[in-house]
Formats: C-alpha cells, structure tokens, sequence
C-alpha cells in the first residue's frame, strides 16, 4: 500500500530495525527510485545528536570516490530524521564470508584495496567511519565493493551513550583499542578495523576467536594481532606482519592510512608464489579456475549509501556454495577457496548500532518443484521458458560450453525472471534479470568438467515467488 512522506511516494518497505526502516520510495521532485531511511522518531528528538546527524550526512555526502555512494539528500520531515540515497544491488561481505567462508587472498587484497580507497577519500574529508567490517561492506556487479554507513553509526553510538551509560556501542571485534578509553583517537581507528577485516576474509573468522564483551576487550588491550597463516592454512605468512601492523596496540604503530594497508597487502600477495599453482594447503585446485564469487550469486536487493548508509539484504543468501559471477568481462583465472569449510564465528557481543545489524532479512521460500534423476544427453545450451498468466514472461538457460546461466525478463512490469541451477554434486547457484532491458544477464560459474547440470526459471514480484518452472533434466557439463 502506497503512502506519502513529503515529496516521496512510499512502494514498500525494504525493512525495518530497532533504530529505524528502510523504504523503497518514488522521489516525485527528481522522477526516480530511491532507498529512503526513516530514522527512528525518538533520536530526532535528541537535539545534539541531530545536529550531528545533519552534520555528518552533509560531510559524507560530498564525498565524490567511486567506492562511496553519493547521498541524493537529508533532512527532517515531520519531526523525523531522513536520508535519500541511491538503491543499488548488492550483498554485504559479511553475508558473503559466512556463505562461502574464507576468500582467496588475491580476492581478498582487492577487496581491501577498494575500502581502502573509500576511507583515504573519507579521511581526507575529515571524516571518520568508526564502525568499518565486512557487514559494512557492499560488495556490487563484477566485485566492484563499496563502504557503507558512514557517519550515523558514529551519531547513534554518541546518542546511545548519553541516554544509557554506554562507553560505547560500535562492534567490539573491529574496535581500536584507543576506543575503550578516554583518549582521543583520529583516522587510524579505521585503520585498525580494516585489518580486522583483512584478517576475517583471509581466515573466515574473526580476529582473536572470543565471544564475551571482557574478553574482547581485554584482546584489543592487551593479545598480541593474530596471524592468518597460523588460523588458515595456506595462507602467505607475509599477511601476518601486515595485520600486525594494522592491529598495533600504539595508533603511531599502524599504517598512516588505508590506502598503505592496502598496499602492504598487496606487496605480501607478490612476494608469495601463487597458491593455485601448487595446490597451497587450504585452497583446493580441483575445479575450473575462478574468483571467489562475490557477485550474483544469492544477491539480495540492498539500500546502501556510503556516507550515512544502509545495507539490508533483503533475501538471505542460500548457503549453499552458489558460484555465479557476472559476465560480460571474464574474472581473472585464481584458484577458488574451496577445501576449507567456512569458519562460524560467534555472534556479536553487542548490539550493533545501524540499522543493517539489527534487520533480519527474509530466508528464501520454500521450493516448490521436485527434482528429476533423469540425465539428458550433452547439448551445448539448454533453455526453458516460463509463462503466467498465458503471457510468457522471460526465460532461462545454461550454456555448457562456457561455464554460465543466464536470464532474461521480457516484460516492464516490475516482475522480474530467476533463473536456478543445481549440478549433480550439490553446488547451487542463481542469476537475475531485473531491468527487463537489454539482452540475457549472464552469470558465470564453477563448475567441474565431469559433472551435471539442470535448471528452473522462477518469476517474482520483490520478494514473493509468482511461478516457476519444473526442472530441467540433468545435462552433462562438458562433453
């Protein structure tokens, strides 16, 4: 049901949290689509923290870096606080590493290289994320990442302090550990965190393994940084001394900036001998060679804005190993992560302070189609259509020669075209066509040579299942 919020016209709602929602909403001022944060009625009525919402929103919003995503606008309507920001689609690296578990370090170190370059361009602005970890970390088409949420989680932290007695409210396993205290910090705080990152995409886990607030913060005072290599095998123990450096107790320790994190990480993947040439412990070389997915695989619809930011996966990933990456342009050929198992890590010890931590996103409906056994001969390209309605409404194929599924929505009206795989050894995976322009989006996979592989189409409206296709027989991947 539509509804009215000054010059937004209210189409649903992306979701909801304890510190406000996140709306999909029609500007009608600009003629566009745009993700609108409604800020929860009772911090506008903190007048210190929204002058300094006002103030850190106007900051981050000027920011002008590819991996920070512009703000359209901010302000009060109605006695409640609201940003304008572009919705994007995406999966936060957070999501990503609990699916699929620890990356490959090529993978990892370009990952890194582009947050980096979203805090350098922060910093020098003068402005200071404060809450930066992987669930902050919006990772779009082709692994192009982007960091979200600057500023608010700062002014939500700050507003919470005042009204509870909390030291402070951002996540304890990425803090500096200048943050518990009453010294002054600066830019390296964020700093610290990104190598709290590297070290979980390197090892899927957190760093130093506790759980309880105490022993966190007894961790971050006092425990020497973790090592990767001694977390993960196979990992190039030449990252150990680079999160080292980022995790230094002393602020003067650290790298200067992001960007000289970043390129440590780099010089350490150089100075290694590439791990999936000789079948390195913990990265098994035993498919196709890919990237780490990071792309189209299980993607949900996410509002983000990097600046004053939400990112809300709005269907939860199937952790199910789904592999698909887009094309047009293929992926670097490095060995996938595939012989560790993902690492669980344990649940935040406190409450995270922006909206995305506290959202639940809707776990996937129920399939409705029943598998066949039945194998078909090899073809090179395997289609199926769907219909509702009596009107076909797109299709979807598999194309065996060259590794992808693709889809294809041949109707503007907002429904959109899922197209599944399953081989015969389990590994799942999807591909969306959501703007029903153009021609089939195409999703690439790993796969390996000797299996098999069957598809369904599925056709949806947001986030309810209108119709789907049987399965397609099992075909064999290669011939």
């Amino acid at each position: 049901m539509q509804s009215q919020f000054g010059p937004y016209r209210v189409e649903g709602v992306i979701a909801r949290g304890g510190m406000g929602e996140i709306l999909r909403a029609y500007d009608t001022r600009h003629d566009r689509i745009v993700a609108l944060k409604l800020l929860a009625p009772h911090l506008a009525a903190d007048r210190e923290f929204r002058e300094r919402f006002k103030r850190e929103a106007h900051a981050a919003g000027r920011l002008n870096e590819p991996h920070v995503i512009p703000i359209h606008g901010y302000g009060e309507i109605d006695g409640r606080l609201y940003l304008d920001m572009r919705l994007v689609e995406g999966e936060d690296l957070g999501a990503r590493l609990n699916a699929h578990g620890p990356m490959h370090p090529n993978d990892v170190v370009h990952v890194i290289e582009q947050v980096a370059a979203a805090l350098d361009a922060a910093h020098a602005a003068r402005v200071v994320h404060r809450d930066v970890k992987p669930s902050n970390v919006l990772l779009g088409a082709g692994g192009f990442a982007y960091l979200v949420d600057f500023g608010i989680a700062a002014s939500i932290q700050d507003a919470t302090s005042r009204t509870s007695g909390s030291v402070t409210m951002g996540t304890l396993a990425y803090m500096a550990p200048e943050r518990f205290g009453d010294a002054p910090s600066d830019h390296r705080v964020d700093v610290y965190s990104l190598a709290c990152v590297l070290y979980q995409c390197l090892t899927g886990a957190k760093p130093y393994g506790v759980t309880s607030t105490e022993a966190l913060i007894y961790a971050h005072l006092n425990r020497e940084p973790p090592k990767p290599s001694e977390s993960m095998p196979g990992v190039p123990p030449e990252f150990d001394r680079v999160v080292a450096t980022g995790m230094a107790k002393n602020a003067a320790d650290r790298y200067n900036t992001a960007g000289e994190l970043a390129a440590a990480a780099r010089r350490a993947l150089r100075t290694t001998a590439p791990l999936g040439a000789g079948g390195a412990a913990g990265f098994d070389d035993g498919r196709r060679r890919s990237r780490w997915p990071i792309a189209l695989a299980t993607v949900g619809a996410v509002a983000a804005v990097a600046g004053v930011a939400a990112a809300v996966v709005t269907l939860r990933p199937e952790a199910t190993g789904g592999q698909a990456t887009p094309l047009p342009a293929p992926a670097p050929t490095t060995a996938p992560v595939t012989s560790a198992p993902p690492t669980t890590s344990a649940a935040p010890t406190t409450t995270p302070v922006v909206i995305s931590s506290s959202v639940q996103p809707a776990p996937p409906p129920p399939e409705t189609s029943q598998p066949t056994t039945s194998q078909a001969p090899y073809e090179a390209r395997v289609c199926k259509s769907i219909s509702y309605k009596g009107e076909n409404r797109g299709t979807g194929c598999f194309d065996a020669d060259g590794d992808y599924i693709a889809a294809k929505d041949t109707n503007k009206d907002g429904y959109w075209i899922k197209t599944r795989s399953e081989t015969g050894y389990h590994h799942t995976a999807e591909c969306r066509d959501t703007s029903s322009e153009g021609d089939y989006v195409n999703c690439r996979l790993q796969l390996k040579p000797d299996g098999s592989m069957r598809i369904m189409v599925e056709l949806w409206d947001g986030n309810k299942k209108l119709a789907d296709t049987p399965w397609t027989r099992f075909t064999p991947i290669s011939k």
